[in-house]
């Protein structure tokens, strides 16, 4: 973020410029969080910033200093005085030197900054405290020759030079004649150093951030001689647009999960609805049974029959322990509440449009947003709200709601504050597994074959799911009860039946 003669400035302008810290004492070091350090000099406060792991520097009054939950850091150099900055050309890096012969070495590599203090060549302390130890070893202060003298002549000499930007490099490629020139290599890079030195920086404003700059810009905020004015109005300007996109950002990320969300459940009552309303309705399937009942043999599994139009063949799956009469009597039953099905269904389908238009436009709204704190506001409004953690998952199925609790305690609390005395409780015979639940606030006739679709959930979410056909119990829940003092998921049941299916797994949400 901060290039390496941005860097050499802030060190000059802190040895021997109008912010000199040189032969002044460190009064104070503290920390107010694990990412803002003050150093408090006679003369001067630096304020160091550490968002996203870069530095950026500010200068603040020392009337303005926090007074409470300060955390002192550096303690042995608390009463020092600055004996010498030592300044790194072409690096971006600087170092504090104090009489006690103890360093602060500013380490300023992008997300990897840092400022560690050094007793001889070992590091006592460093800030912030996560960040990996530079080792005094690879503070290697080189003048231009040496700079130059250092690159690999069988690279392109500006591909090695990183620290530069598009502008600076643009400016050396004019100056220098021959890639091979050495002399003329040193002259130029001494030349931009000196000049980038002396320069005004320029603060733009550019779409993503805002950027400090030897360039100014048509979006130009301001221009600095000075560069502790420079780094102060770059700090606080790129920090708060930066926080203003991130916190504006999660909160859309978060908003489009919940739009998908209820794009994925319409999608699933919607399914419900197709499957539910599909050619080949039960009361058609009975009628078909009726009419063909010579044609069929108790033990088939399947028939195919043709139609009443006489248009199609109609396959029908068969129970085939049931005689042909009773397979129609078991159609019939399902057929019965099919109608009312429907009409839950689509009132779960106007409900789930309404939810998702009302997220479209809460999200085109917020998108609009350009005020920080209104999004600020309204995030928080969100964050704050308490998140219920549901001792459930949810699945719809012909139309009902289906829950399955998610473990023991769950099944307790399921049991407890998620259903109702209309609903059917389901679970898995003689072993442990989920007590399920079918949601019945319309007191309606849950079909049979809903029963057997959900007993198959009720099975897979137990320890027989690995059978090839598993007992499942089922009865009304108010027929079951949680005895004092009983372990975790033990109830009591009464009046319950019993059902043979075959564990199957469902997508739950």
């Amino acid at each position: 973020m901060l290039n390496a003669f941005n860097i050499e400035r802030l060190a000059l302008e802190l040895k021997s410029g109008v912010a000199s810290i040189l032969n002044k004492r460190l009064v104070d070091a503290f920390t107010t969080d694990k990412f803002e350090i003050y150093l408090v000099f006679e003369s001067l406060v630096v304020k160091t910033i550490f968002f996203n792991g870069e530095a950026f520097f500010q200068f603040p009054a020392t009337d303005k200093l926090q007074k409470k939950n300060r955390l002192t850091i550096f303690t042995n150099l608390i009463g020092q005085k600055v004996s010498e900055v030592i300044i790194h050309p072409y690096d971006r890096i600087f170092r504090i030197r104090f009489t006690n012969q103890n360093e602060l070495g500013f380490i300023l590599f992008g997300r990897f900054s840092q400022i560690s203090q050094y007793q001889g060549k070992q590091i006592v302390a460093k800030f912030p405290i996560k960040s990996k130890d530079f080792v005094y070893s690879n503070f290697e202060v080189k003048d231009t020759t040496q700079l130059v003298s250092s690159l690999n002549p069988k690279k392109l000499w500006y591909e090695q030079l990183r620290f530069l930007t598009n502008e600076q490099n643009a400016f050396l490629a004019n100056l220098i004649v021959a890639s091979n020139d050495i002399e003329g290599i040193t002259s130029a890079i001494e030349q931009l150093r000196i000049e980038a030195l002396m320069a005004p920086l320029y603060l733009n404003k550019k779409e993503e951030k805002y950027e400090l700059s030897y360039c100014q810009l048509e979006n130009n905020i301001a221009s600095f001689n000075n560069v502790t004015e420079a780094l102060d109005q770059f700090a606080r300007l790129y920090i708060a647009h930066q926080v203003f996109k991130q916190t504006k950002l999660a909160h859309l990320v978060k908003l489009n999960k919940e739009l998908t969300a209820a794009k994925r459940k319409l999608k699933s009552l919607k399914t419900s609805e197709k499957n539910l309303v599909k050619a080949g309705s039960y009361k058609e399937i009975a009628d078909l049974l009726m009419a063909n009942l010579y044609n069929i043999s108790k033990g088939e599994k399947e028939v195919s029959l043709l139609d009443f139009s006489g248009e199609r063949q109609v396959k029908i799956k068969l129970k085939s322990e049931l005689t042909p009469q009773a397979n129609a009597e078991r159609y019939y039953k399902k057929a019965k509440n099919e109608g009312k099905q429907l009409e839950y269904l689509l009132k779960s389908i106007e409900q789930a449009e309404i939810e998702i238009r009302q997220k479209e436009i809460e999200l085109v709204d917020f998108e609009s947003l350009e005020d920080f704190k209104t999004i600020k506001r309204t995030s928080e409004e969100t964050k704050n709200k308490v998140e219920i953690r549901l001792p459930y998952k949810q699945i719809m199925v012909d139309g009902f709601e289906v829950r399955i609790g998610k473990g023991a305690r769950d099944n307790d609390e399921l049991l407890r504050q998620y259903s109702a005395k209309n609903d059917i409780w389901l679970h898995a015979k003689d072993v442990s597994g989920s007590h399920v639940i079918i949601r019945n606030p319309a007191k309606k006739q849950v079909p049979l074959g809903t029963i057997e679709k959900v007993a198959e959930i009720a099975a897979f979410n137990s320890k027989a799911r690995t059978d090839t056909l598993a007992a499942v119990i089922y009865t009304d829940r108010k027929f079951v009860r949680k005895p004092k003092r009983a372990n975790p998921g033990a109830v009591i049941v009464e009046k319950e039946e019993v059902i043979l299916v075959e564990p199957k797994n469902y997508s739950t949400s």
